[in-house]
């Protein structure tokens, strides 16, 4: 089976219990299909870079999965059907995905270490 990351973009409104009941729903899917989910990052909300049938928030959700192509298709309409899901990308994955988190979830540098650096004059 092929491997593919999918992130979606759920509506702000949505709380925690309700986008977790939503990946359960298609983690259903996959697993009905003998598919399987490698690993689910909540990102959180985050603001989008521009609105979205009026929302300019969105709770975004990555999804690292393993299944057949026509399962993908399947998930796929899902999303597209779900109007609680405003943006949805599937892509398959060439390599194997990386089991740890994302560069998404890797925590940052804070801001007063980049400013605490000194300049260097030219």
């Amino acid at each position: 089976m092929l491997q593919y990351e999918t992130v979606f973009i759920a509506d702000p409104t949505y709380t925690d219990e309700e986008v977790d009941d939503l990946v359960k729903g298609f983690e259903q899917v996959l697993v009905a299909a003998k598919g399987k989910v490698i690993k689910v990052e909540k990102w959180g909300k985050r603001r989008l870079a521009y609105p979205i049938r009026r929302s300019e928030d969105g709770i975004y959700v990555l999804m690292t999965i393993e299944c057949p192509p026509s399962l993908v298709r399947e998930l796929d309409r899902r999303y597209r059907m779900n109007d609680r899901i405003l943006r949805h990308l599937v892509v398959r994955v060439e390599n194997e995905a990386q089991i740890g988190p994302s560069p998404m979830m890797k925590p940052r540098p804070e801001r007063d270490e980049i400013l605490a650096e000194p300049l260097i004059a030219p």
